[in-house]
């Protein structure tokens, strides 16, 4: 595929959203379906058909991880996978209901790729994307209003967009302090607190109560 069609490749993929809310209720009315079925395939509509789909897309072409500009196919498999979780992030009480019930939500995630122990304690208002791209261990509080991503997009000298996707990890027994936000690449070692507001840069890890970078971590 030429590298000149990816842009417009881009914008086709944002109508996945309506198109995928356009399907969901259009179907109901084209199948004779009772209420209590047509409540189910909602459910199963809304909550598994994008996890599995991502599953499903990852089998097939694997987890976007690096850096890379807008003019590639590793930047359009993030896109497309970005966008099976944006109806989530513009729908947040739908990810809420999910925490209400422990060790759900950690299960749902896992759903979409990620490695989250349903010992997983979610206060309200956390705000993930990449959720492929995301290990939390046993025993982990993520604080009310935090924000996880596994991506960050920049501008190279040539007016492009540069984008650097890695994984997050959470390690054991951590707490993640309210409005803290968690960027690519980053890990929270063992029984460590990061404080609210706390911003981890991109490759920035937490250990012994400080920031450091990954060549100064020490056991």
């Amino acid at each position: 595929m030429k590298s000149k069609l990816y842009p417009l490749l881009v914008l086709l993929i944002n109508y996945y959203s309506a198109i995928y809310i356009l399907i969901g209720i259009s179907i109901p009315f084209l199948v004779d379906c009772t209420t209590v079925e047509v409540v189910l395939f909602f459910v199963s509509y809304i909550y598994l058909f994008p996890p599995l789909l991502c599953r499903l897309f990852i089998i097939f072409f694997g987890r976007p991880v690096g850096t890379v500009n807008s003019n590639t196919k590793l930047f359009i498999y993030w896109w497309f996978l970005t966008q099976l979780q944006v109806f989530f992030v513009r729908l947040p009480f739908l990810e809420e209901i999910l925490r209400f019930f422990p060790g759900l939500y950690s299960l749902w995630l896992n759903l979409w790729g990620a490695q989250v122990s349903l010992l997983t304690y979610w206060s309200p208002g956390v705000t993930l994307t990449d959720r492929y791209h995301l290990t939390i261990e046993k025993g982990v509080i993520i604080g009310g209003g935090c924000r996880l991503g596994a991506h960050i997009i920049t501008f190279t000298n040539d007016n492009l967009q540069c984008l650097t996707l890695a994984p997050i990890t959470i390690e054991h027994h951590s707490v993640i302090g309210i409005h803290a936000a968690i960027g690519p690449g980053c890990r929270v070692y063992p029984q460590e607190t990061v404080p609210a507001g706390k911003i981890l840069k991109p490759f920035y890890h937490w250990q012994h109560g400080k920031i450091r970078r990954p060549e100064k971590i020490t056991r």
